[in-house]
């Protein structure tokens, strides 16, 4: 085999390489992104008269929390590549002017579901709980925030 040859032999075979190696899974010091949404009152009263429920739009996500500490997101979530990653849905919910800025948050955001996805398919994150500690908190929160991390083969 001439020098040309095993030049491009050796290009092939890097090239190779490159495209069968994983991309590297999210760097899980690094703090997830989050998108807020404005609280917006929802149709549904306690037994007092008083608003029991606060709708959240994130345009793709959507979630709700009750003055009674239950609360819920769900959204779409769609995996790029081959091998399986884990996405988390993370959320939490503040304080903040109209526009959901300059936001107090009162926690840290809470784990809300989670799915493994492979071989390019989409999936659903949702979950919830029955304790949200910062429904005690109910008649300030204006604002809430979504996240959402991967581990695995996250590109």
């Amino acid at each position: 085999m001439n020098r040309a040859c095993a030049g491009f032999a050796a290009l092939g075979i890097a090239a190779l390489a490159l495209t069968a190696t994983p991309a590297p899974a999210a760097d899980p010091e690094a703090p997830p992104i989050g998108r807020t949404a404005v609280a917006q009152p929802a149709a549904e009263w306690d037994r007092d008269g008083k608003l029991a429920k606060l709708d959240f739009d994130f345009g793709d996500f959507k979630a709700w929390v009750r003055r009674d500490g239950s609360w819920n997101a769900e959204g779409p979530v769609k995996h790029r590549g081959l091998l399986c990653g884990t996405y988390s849905l993370l959320f939490r919910v503040g304080h903040g002017n109209p526009a959901c800025a300059n936001v107090q948050w009162f926690g840290e955001r809470h784990a809300a579901g989670k799915v493994k996805l492979c071989n390019g398919a989409r999936g659903v994150l949702s979950g919830g709980d029955t304790r949200l500690a910062e429904a005690a908190r109910f008649d300030e929160i204006t604002c809430a925030d979504r996240a959402i991390t991967c581990d695995g083969n996250c590109k």
